[in-house]
Protein backbone atom coordinates (compact mmCIF):
# COMPACT_ATOMS: atom_id res chain seq x y z
CA UNK A 1 0.00 0.00 0.00
CA UNK A 2 2.92 2.39 0.71
CA UNK A 3 5.13 1.80 -1.93
CA UNK A 4 1.61 2.17 -4.55
CA UNK A 5 1.18 5.86 -2.62
CA UNK A 6 4.85 6.74 -3.27
CA UNK A 7 4.65 5.83 -7.18
CA UNK A 8 1.36 7.46 -7.32
CA UNK A 9 2.82 10.53 -5.78
CA UNK A 10 5.63 10.54 -8.19
CA UNK A 11 3.60 10.21 -11.04
CA UNK A 12 1.49 13.42 -9.51
CA UNK A 13 4.41 15.31 -9.51
CA UNK A 14 5.82 14.49 -13.02
CA UNK A 15 2.29 15.27 -14.16
CA UNK A 16 2.79 18.70 -12.55
CA UNK A 17 5.78 19.57 -13.69
CA UNK A 18 5.42 18.44 -17.10
CA UNK A 19 2.42 20.79 -17.10
CA UNK A 20 3.99 23.57 -15.92
CA UNK A 21 6.95 23.22 -18.41
CA UNK A 22 4.53 23.39 -21.28
CA UNK A 23 2.41 26.21 -20.19
CA UNK A 24 5.70 28.05 -19.46
CA UNK A 25 6.81 27.21 -23.13
CA UNK A 26 3.39 28.40 -24.76
CA UNK A 27 3.47 31.83 -23.17
CA UNK A 28 7.60 32.21 -23.30
CA UNK A 29 8.00 31.36 -26.95
CA UNK A 30 11.94 31.90 -27.09
CA UNK A 31 12.57 28.59 -28.41
CA UNK A 32 12.96 28.96 -32.05
CA UNK A 33 12.23 32.55 -34.11
CA UNK A 34 10.13 32.43 -37.29
CA UNK A 35 12.29 34.21 -39.25
CA UNK A 36 12.88 34.32 -42.98
CA UNK A 37 16.31 32.41 -44.17
CA UNK A 38 19.15 34.45 -44.78
CA UNK A 39 20.44 34.37 -48.67
CA UNK A 40 24.01 33.49 -48.57
CA UNK A 41 25.77 36.17 -49.96
CA UNK A 42 28.77 38.58 -49.85
CA UNK A 43 28.85 41.02 -47.56
CA UNK A 44 28.88 45.01 -48.48
CA UNK A 45 31.00 47.11 -46.46
CA UNK A 46 30.92 51.22 -47.06
CA UNK A 47 29.26 50.69 -50.57
CA UNK A 48 31.13 47.84 -51.75
CA UNK A 49 30.61 44.00 -52.05
CA UNK A 50 33.15 42.64 -50.12
CA UNK A 51 34.53 39.47 -50.34
CA UNK A 52 33.28 38.04 -47.07
CA UNK A 53 30.61 35.92 -47.82
CA UNK A 54 27.91 34.56 -45.60
CA UNK A 55 28.02 30.91 -45.79
CA UNK A 56 24.89 30.69 -42.73
CA UNK A 57 22.90 32.09 -40.55
CA UNK A 58 20.68 30.89 -37.98
CA UNK A 59 19.13 32.49 -35.04
CA UNK A 60 17.57 31.26 -31.56
CA UNK A 61 16.40 32.60 -28.22
CA UNK A 62 18.29 31.86 -25.57
CA UNK A 63 18.89 33.79 -21.79
CA UNK A 64 21.62 35.37 -20.34
CA UNK A 65 24.01 33.57 -18.29
CA UNK A 66 25.69 36.29 -17.50
CA UNK A 67 24.72 39.87 -16.50
CA UNK A 68 26.24 42.38 -19.23
CA UNK A 69 27.32 45.90 -18.98
CA UNK A 70 27.50 47.59 -22.13
CA UNK A 71 30.15 50.46 -23.82
CA UNK A 72 27.00 53.18 -22.98
CA UNK A 73 26.33 52.22 -19.42
CA UNK A 74 23.04 49.52 -19.94
CA UNK A 75 22.81 46.67 -17.75
CA UNK A 76 21.72 43.52 -19.01
CA UNK A 77 20.50 41.26 -16.70
CA UNK A 78 21.36 37.22 -16.14
CA UNK A 79 18.39 35.49 -17.32
CA UNK A 80 17.14 38.60 -19.75
CA UNK A 81 15.68 37.42 -22.91
CA UNK A 82 18.20 37.52 -26.21
CA UNK A 83 18.28 36.79 -29.77
CA UNK A 84 21.45 35.04 -30.77
CA UNK A 85 22.83 34.89 -34.57
CA UNK A 86 25.10 32.25 -35.15
CA UNK A 87 26.87 33.49 -38.45
CA UNK A 88 29.22 31.55 -40.51
CA UNK A 89 31.66 33.44 -43.13
CA UNK A 90 34.06 32.87 -45.60
CA UNK A 91 37.20 34.79 -45.96
CA UNK A 92 37.66 35.21 -50.49
CA UNK A 93 40.55 37.92 -49.77
CA UNK A 94 43.54 36.65 -51.20
CA UNK A 95 47.31 38.11 -51.33
CA UNK A 96 46.10 39.46 -55.14
CA UNK A 97 42.77 40.96 -53.98
CA UNK A 98 43.25 41.94 -50.47
CA UNK A 99 40.73 43.05 -47.92
CA UNK A 100 40.62 47.51 -47.48
CA UNK A 101 43.93 49.21 -45.87
CA UNK A 102 43.25 50.04 -43.03
CA UNK A 103 46.43 51.86 -41.55
CA UNK A 104 49.70 49.61 -40.61
CA UNK A 105 48.53 46.34 -40.86
CA UNK A 106 49.54 43.60 -38.15
CA UNK A 107 49.71 40.91 -39.80
CA UNK A 108 51.31 39.78 -43.51
CA UNK A 109 49.39 41.10 -46.15
CA UNK A 110 48.21 37.59 -47.06
CA UNK A 111 44.76 38.53 -47.34
CA UNK A 112 43.59 37.96 -43.41
CA UNK A 113 40.63 40.04 -42.93
CA UNK A 114 39.45 41.21 -40.13
CA UNK A 115 35.93 41.95 -39.49
CA UNK A 116 33.56 43.25 -36.93
CA UNK A 117 29.60 42.66 -36.96
CA UNK A 118 26.26 43.01 -35.84
CA UNK A 119 22.66 42.66 -36.72
CA UNK A 120 19.65 44.11 -36.85
CA UNK A 121 15.90 42.64 -35.47
CA UNK A 122 12.99 43.21 -37.58
CA UNK A 123 8.83 42.34 -35.98
CA UNK A 124 6.31 42.68 -38.16
CA UNK A 125 5.96 46.72 -37.08
CA UNK A 126 9.48 47.27 -38.08
CA UNK A 127 12.97 47.96 -36.68
CA UNK A 128 13.39 46.41 -32.71
CA UNK A 129 15.12 48.17 -30.50
CA UNK A 130 18.17 45.63 -29.65
CA UNK A 131 21.37 46.08 -27.52
CA UNK A 132 23.99 44.29 -28.86
CA UNK A 133 26.17 42.72 -25.86
CA UNK A 134 28.17 40.44 -27.68
CA UNK A 135 31.96 39.83 -26.53
CA UNK A 136 34.17 40.00 -29.20
CA UNK A 137 37.71 38.95 -29.83
CA UNK A 138 38.83 42.67 -30.35
CA UNK A 139 36.84 45.69 -30.21
CA UNK A 140 36.41 48.82 -31.77
CA UNK A 141 35.74 51.81 -28.84
CA UNK A 142 32.25 52.73 -28.12
CA UNK A 143 30.85 49.81 -30.62
CA UNK A 144 29.47 46.66 -30.00
CA UNK A 145 29.71 43.78 -32.15
CA UNK A 146 30.74 40.51 -33.13
CA UNK A 147 34.93 40.09 -34.43
CA UNK A 148 36.23 37.63 -36.62
CA UNK A 149 39.96 37.37 -37.83
CA UNK A 150 39.95 35.32 -41.27
CA UNK A 151 42.83 33.80 -42.96
CA UNK A 152 42.17 33.78 -46.76
CA UNK A 153 40.28 31.07 -47.83
CA UNK A 154 39.11 30.14 -43.70
CA UNK A 155 35.17 29.94 -42.70
CA UNK A 156 34.48 30.36 -39.08
CA UNK A 157 31.62 31.08 -36.89
CA UNK A 158 30.53 33.64 -34.41
CA UNK A 159 27.68 34.02 -32.39
CA UNK A 160 25.83 37.90 -32.24
CA UNK A 161 24.02 38.37 -29.21
CA UNK A 162 21.02 41.12 -29.01
CA UNK A 163 18.94 41.84 -25.91
CA UNK A 164 15.89 42.86 -27.06
CA UNK A 165 12.03 42.36 -25.27
CA UNK A 166 10.25 41.27 -28.50
CA UNK A 167 9.53 37.26 -29.28
CA UNK A 168 7.95 38.17 -32.48
CA UNK A 169 11.48 38.68 -34.67
CA UNK A 170 10.40 37.72 -38.48
CA UNK A 171 13.59 38.49 -39.82
CA UNK A 172 17.42 40.03 -38.90
CA UNK A 173 19.93 41.52 -41.21
CA UNK A 174 23.71 40.86 -40.66
CA UNK A 175 25.33 44.91 -40.65
CA UNK A 176 29.35 44.84 -41.06
CA UNK A 177 30.45 47.87 -39.23
CA UNK A 178 34.75 47.12 -40.14
CA UNK A 179 36.42 44.48 -42.55
CA UNK A 180 40.19 45.33 -43.01
CA UNK A 181 43.75 44.35 -43.24
CA UNK A 182 44.32 44.99 -39.42
CA UNK A 183 42.38 45.95 -36.35
CA UNK A 184 41.19 49.32 -36.34
CA UNK A 185 42.45 51.91 -33.80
Amino acid sequence: MRKRLKITTIVVIIIILASTFIVFLGTNDFSSPKTQPTALQYLSYQGHVSRIFLVAATAGYVFASQTYNTTFGQVVEKGSPLFIINVTLRNDYTLDDPPPSKGLPISPADGTAYVYLTAQLNNEEGIVKAIDVTVPDFSIPSTPGAALVLASGQTASVNIYLAMNEKNIIDYGIKVIFIGDSIPI
